[in-house]
């Protein structure tokens, strides 16, 4: 057992404790519940179901979100997200197959292949609403302190 000055040795940016931990279960969540390829799943349906005029707005609370996010929006390669997936990586390192996630048909996971692309193409019809992200304000922080690593983009579909 550690005692607890050592558990909570680390200081977040704003300078507060912060269990050692923290990043590792962050970290553990998101490839358990396959965050990002839900969050990527998310924005494909939200291409196909949005008409012209229609707006999207996003908010994430990681870099790792907000990167994806912010390729989607601009019409980046999506398929570079997908070649540093930590599952993919570790089975390509065993030896192993990668899984099937459908009938041989493209189901919104990243690295797709030639859809992929296509799809990629496609999300450079959104135009910014707004000039880069909005993050929160010093008085939003001083009220809720957990937001502050909170990003919201804004979209317009074209």
């Amino acid at each position: 057992s550690f005692p607890g000055t050592a558990l909570y040795a680390r200081r977040d940016k704003l300078e507060r404790p912060s269990h050692v931990a923290t990043k590792t279960f962050q970290a553990l969540r998101i490839f358990v519940n396959d965050e990002l390829n839900e969050l990527h799943a998310g924005l494909r349906a939200a291409q196909t179901l949005l008409r012209p005029g229609g707006r999207l707005c996003v908010l994430t609370f990681h870099s790792l979100e907000d990167r994806l996010v912010k390729r989607f929006l601009s019409g980046g390669d999506m398929a570079t997200l997908a070649q540093r997936h930590p599952g993919r990586e570790l089975r390509r390192r065993r030896g192993e197959e990668e899984p099937e996630w459908g009938g041989g048909e493209d189901t919104g996971r990243l690295g797709g292949g030639e859809s992929q692309k296509a799809t990629a193409v496609k999300a450079s019809h959104w135009i910014p609403l707004q000039r880069g992200v909005a993050t929160p304000q010093k008085e939003e922080l001083a009220e809720n302190p957990r937001g502050r690593s909170a990003k919201l983009r804004a979209a317009l579909r074209c």
